[in-house]
Parts: C-alpha cells; sequence; structure tokens
C-alpha cells in the first residue's frame, strides 16, 4: 500500500514539473480527461509493476528457502570397535583373579529411613559375581583359547579400600600354576549408598537410590615388573522405586529390602561394562544421507531407506559423473562415502568423504554447520580405518 501511495503521488508531481502548468482542475474539459486517462493508465501500471514486484520477491523467497533447507536423513548403524587392549597373538589363556577383600561396612546415607546401626550393610560376594560376569563375558570371545578364575585373595593387609599391586613372582608363578598367559586381577572394589525421598510430579513420592562403585582392575603379563594397564572403575547406578501411600506392601518392601542385591546387580553391571577394555565390541553412531526430488535420486533413496546400499551406489555414482553444480557433487560424495563405509570399503568411503569435505570447505567456508559435519565424518572414517588393524589382529583366529 505504501508503495501504491508513493506512486500516485511521483505520477502527479512528475506531471506537474513535466508540464510546468496550473493542476488539470482549471485545464478544458477536454484536456482534463486526456490527463485523467493518462493518470489512470500510469497507475494501473504502478499497480501491476508493484504486483510483480510482490510476486517476483515471494518468488526468490521461496527459491531461496527451498535451496537452503537441508534435505538429508540420518540412520542409526553399528560399527565393530576393536578393545582398548590388544594381547600378542600367543597370549591366548587368560586368568581372572579375585584380589578383593570383602567390604563389611558399606557407608549408607538415608533422609528416608533409618537404618539400625546393629545391622551393618555388607557387600559381600560382589567381587566374585563381577569376577564370574567378566569371565562368562569373554569366554564367549573366540579370539581367546581359555579362560579361568581364582577365588581367593592373595594379600596379606586387611583393608578393602587398598589396592596392593601383585609382585612380578606373584604373577609368574600364577601362570605357571594355572596354565595361562595373563592375569587379569581385581585388586579393588568398594560401594557407597546414599538414597533419599524424591516428589518430582507432585502426584507421588518416590525412593531414589544411588549406588556409587569404584574398583581398580589391573592386567598382568609374565616377565614384567609393573601391570601391563591399570583400569580404574567408577560408576554412579541409580535405582528407582515408586512409593504409593495407600499400598502397604510396598512400603514394607521399601523397609524389609537388603541393599545387597543392588550392590550384586551392580557389580554384574560393571563387570559387563568392562569387558570393552578386553574384546571388541559393537558400537552404536549415526550417520546420514542426502536426498533430493530428482527421480532417479529419490531411486537412490528408495534402495537406501531398504538397506541396499549396492544399488543406491550404483545410482550415485552415474548421478556424480553428470553433476554439474558443486552442491550436488559434495552431497554426491558424501552419500558415496557412507555407501562405501557400510559395504566394508572404508578406504574409498574415507576418500569420498575428503572430496565431499574439501567442495564444502571450499564454497561454504571452514565454520559453516555442513562443512564441521563433513569434516567430523572424515575424522570417524580416519580412526576406524586404524581401528581396522587392531580389529583384524584381535580377531585373528
Amino acid at each position: 500500500m505504501i508503495f501504491f501511495l508513493r506512486s500516485l503521488f511521483s505520477v502527479e508531481s512528475s506531471d506537474v514539473k513535466k508540464d510546468n502548468k496550473a493542476p488539470a482542475l482549471y485545464e478544458s474539459g477536454d484536456s482534463f480527461k486526456t490527463r485523467r486517462s493518462e493518470t489512470i493508465r500510469r497507475i494501473g501500471r504502478s499497480i501491476l509493476s508493484y504486483q510483480f514486484s510482490i510476486l517476483h520477491s515471494l518468488f526468490i523467497f521461496l527459491l531461496i528457502t527451498i535451496c537452503s533447507c537441508t534435505s538429508y536423513r540420518y540412520l542409526n548403524i553399528e560399527t565393530l570397535t576393536p578393545a582398548d587392549i590388544t594381547f600378542p597373538l600367543d597370549m591366548r589363556r587368560i586368568l581372572i583373579v579375585n584380589n578383593t577383600l570383602p567390604q563389611d561396612d558399606v557407608p549408607f546415607e538415608s533422609s528416608l529411613r533409618q537404618w539400625p546401626a546393629t545391622v551393618p550393610i555388607s557387600a559381600d560376594s560382589t567381587a566374585i559375581d563381577f569376577c564370574r560376569t567378566l569371565g562368562v563375558t569373554l569366554a564367549e570371545f573366540d579370539g581367546f583359547d581359555d579362560i579361568r578364575l581364582l577365588e581367593g585373595h592373595l594379600r596379606k593387609d586387611l583393608s578393602p579400600v587398598s589396592a596392593p599391586v601383585l609382585k612380578r613372582e606373584e604373577v609368574e608363578l600364577l601362570c605357571e600354576e594355572h596354565e595361562t598367559d595373563v592375569v587379569i586381577s581385581l585388586d579393588r572394589l568398594i560401594f557407597r549408598l546414599n538414597e533419599y525421598a524424591d516428589n518430582p510430579f507432585d502426584i507421588q513420592m518416590r525412593e531414589v537410590m544411588h549406588v556409587e562403585i569404584s574398583g581398580i582392575l589391573r592386567v598382568y603379563v609374565p616377565g614384567r615388573e609393573n601391570p601391563m594397564t591399570t583400569i580404574v572403575l567408577t560408576d554412579t547406578l541409580i535405582s528407582v522405586l515408586w512409593l504409593d501411600p495407600n499400598n502397604k506392601e510396598v512400603w514394607d518392601l521399601l523397609f524389609s529390602d537388603d541393599p545387597t542385591n543392588l550392590f550384586r546387580e551392580s557389580a554384574r553391571y560393571m563387570a559387563n561394562e568392562a569387558r570393552t577394555y578386553f574384546i571388541p565390541y559393537w558400537n552404536e553412531d549415526v550417520r546420514w544421507y542426502f536426498t533430493s526430488s530428482i527421480a532417479q535420486w529419490k531411486e537412490a533413496t528408495a534402495y537406501a531407506e531398504s538397506k541396499r546400499w549396492d544399488k543406491a551406489l550404483n545410482i550415485w555414482r552415474e548421478l556424480y559423473g553428470r553433476a554439474t553444480s558443486w552442491r550436488q557433487r559434495a552431497r554426491l560424495c558424501s552419500n558415496l562415502a557412507l555407501g562405501e563405509e557400510l559395504t566394508g570399503d572404508l578406504a574409498q568411503a574415507l576418500y569420498y568423504a575428503k572430496l565431499s569435505h574439501q567442495l564444502m570447505h571450499d564454497h561454504l567456508g571452514a565454520d559453516d554447520t555442513a562443512t564441521k559435519k563433513q569434516e567430523v565424518f572424515v575424522n570417524v572414517l580416519t580412526n576406524r580405518i586404524t581401528e581396522e588393524q587392531k580389529l583384524r589382529l584381535q580377531m585373528a583366529e
């Protein structure tokens, strides 16, 4: 509307300046009609020009919006990650030793109930559960020939908090007696319990227990004065029990429940988590691929959604060969990198990922979000190629 008024006034003022005469109201009838018709035509052209300008601006806005929208889809994948520790090929027999002292009195703080001072909370048997769970997990891995378990501490002190290191002669004697190559010793496992009442939604109260775990796991091999590696285990597990004030059985369970079961479950959980130090494990990760409204590209997207990566790769390669814009080439390179990774060719995947990153870096800049995402992808593939060598050694039969 502002544009229309300005156009109207500009027409009148330009007419006055051009003719250098009085306003058309004082002219003859024919002259007045002529000028009035001309003014109306000019106003009409101004209106049409204004409407075209609005449509043109709207078209540009929609075009920019469509082009600027990132069209990609995420997918979850699982990648095989090597263990943190790689044993030599001649070390395939493992002895797991429970070298801890039982924690007979676990620190317990509660704002919900008063635990009798005459009834100490014990974490007995938790170390045994830890060692057994770890042993079962390692035995399921084909990379080890034999897994053995020794229950009974070798230490001479009386403090469950301490974690004495096995001596060289002790390690050699253990390996000789049990015919093993490696000793994994649990040298400390202690707990702390914190309990409180919580009412998060102002509807129903709940009991929350925090089980704090700390431990030390060491790996020994014969012929070394010091441990091969020392693993510090720390975690906090949370247990929640909803309390219904009208349900007497729940409250009876709360005050009669022995927290020892929580310790044992927590120990088994920690042992299962500790497996990643010794055996390869599957790790969840996120990837993405770009989509497009191009018909052939849509077909590739359909193949990607159905996990038929070989079919999708063939189409993406064909589209890349005909791509004319840098943006299409960058996105297709990223898609090709994903397809090559999921079909097992990590070297080719890294090649395409680097091409995509370079194109985005050159045209979008280093600080653009798309460039940074592609840089992360390059780093992930680089690490996977490095880890592939460790996996081959750990998975070798």
